[in-house]
Order: structure tokens, then sequence, then C-alpha cells
């Protein structure tokens, strides 16, 4: 089950690109939050209507993969990660999987201050569960080891863009660089998951 749980993540990004797309003309992946995925309400942004009329299903799934990103680093990560270090990976992955199920669970556009308390841990988590699973994985499986650093590092940038946009007008590229910080860590785990499952196969 854990290991299903984390192969099906990626599923994450495609449900995400589905919503977006049946969001309002002004709704862009670049310039656009995935939070505004889920607005309940449409809400004027620096000039931009963002509606979405599939904010039910996103609000869901922000959910849904949170609670299955935490119970496959539970049942699969606690297996595939040895060490302190790995235990640590799993504690961090269980954080930004309940700070998802906030997110789904506190809409931006019904209390901005709350949503944007729940999101932050998803920011710091991603990144650093990443690179703590790499460190995990770096005696027994050196080169997968080394593309998880390759994932943490686009994710790291992800974040920083983000936060550096978000301390200044963020009026561009605003949701290029937040599916920057967050894609990666659920493409990723889908990977480990399938890689693990050869592994033990073999």
């Amino acid at each position: 089950m854990g290991r299903a749980a984390w192969t099906l993540q990626p599923l994450y990004v495609v449900t995400e690109v589905v919503v977006g797309l049946q969001a309002s003309r002004d709704y862009s992946f670049v310039d656009s939050t995935v939070s505004d995925l889920g607005n309940t309400s449409c809400r004027t942004i620096r000039g931009d209507v963002l509606c979405s009329p599939w904010h039910a299903t996103m609000n869901v799934a922000f959910i849904w993969f949170g609670v299955t990103l935490a119970l496959g680093a539970l049942l699969l990560g606690s297996r595939i990660l040895p060490g302190r270090v790995g235990t640590a990976a799993v504690v961090t992955w269980c954080v930004s999987g309940l700070g998802s199920v906030g997110v789904g669970l506190v809409p931006v556009n019904e209390n901005g201050g709350l949503h944007g308390l729940v999101a932050l841990p998803v920011f710091l988590a991603q990144p650093t569960a990443l690179v703590l699973t790499a460190l995990s994985l770096w005696a027994t499986r050196p080169g997968l080891a080394r593309a998880t650093l390759a994932a943490a590092a686009l994710s790291a940038i992800g974040v920083l863009g983000f936060a550096a946009l978000l301390a200044g007008d963020g009026s561009t590229a605003l949701g290029g660089f937040e599916r920057l910080a967050l894609w990666p860590g659920y493409v990723w785990v889908g990977v480990i998951a399938m890689l693990s499952r050869r592994r033990t196969a073999d």
C-alpha cells in the first residue's frame, strides 16, 4: 500500500494541470499560484480575474495527495530509507503531506493568513525531504541518491524564487517558481517507489 501511495504521487501534477485548464482565461500556470485553483469563488489579483470551476477537485486533491504522501512515507519510506537520516526524511515527508492537507482544508480566498501558515511547511519540507532522502540512500544506491539531490536542487531553486517574488511585487513567474518548488517532490517519490519495486523484484 505504501508503494502504491508513492507511485501514484505524480498524478498530483496531472490533476493540477487538468484543473488549471478549466480555470478562467486570466489564470496562468506561469504567473498564477497553485492555491488559486482551490479558490471557492472568483477573486481579482493584480487585475486578473481568477476563477476555478473545479476548485472542489483541486482541494480534494490537495488533501488526498497529502494523506497518501505521508502514508507512503510511513509504510514505504520507513522500509527503504535506512538510518536516522532516513527516519528524518520520513518525518519531513509527513510534514509536507500534512501541510498539503491543510492547504486543501483552508482555501486561500477564505482565509489567506491561515492558508499561508499551513502552506509554509510544504515549501520548507519538500526540498529538505529530498535532501534527507538522498543522504539516506547514498551508501546503498549512490546513483539514485545523486539524482535525488538534483531533484532537491530544482525544488530549492523554486522555493527561493517563489519567496523572492512574494517579497517583491510577485507580478511574473510566481506560479512557475511555485511549481518548480513542489512538482519535483511529487514526481520523485513516484520514481523512488518504482525503483524500489524493481530492486525488490531483482
